[in-house]
């Protein structure tokens, strides 16, 4: 089955842009990764499900204002 992230080149294809899934991969875990660097390690809060949702959509949010920059 295959991946949000391994769709991704076929749209991007649509607008010019060539890039390896690895890569768009790479990207987000950046993307995640901005979060928890913005957070104190000492409030991270990894068991409450509700801070790792937070943490996802803040990615996924950072990941699609990437992805626009990238075709605009």
């Amino acid at each position: 089955m295959r991946s949000y992230l391994d769709k991704l080149p076929i749209s991007y294809f649509r607008y010019g842009i060539i890039e390896n899934p690895r890569n768009l991969r790479v990207r987000f875990t950046l993307c995640m990764q901005e979060f928890f660097d913005s957070i104190p390690q000492e409030q991270w809060e990894i068991n409450d499900p509700a801070f790792i949702k937070q943490s996802e959509e803040f990615a996924i949010t950072k990941f699609k204002d990437w992805i626009i920059e990238q075709i605009t």
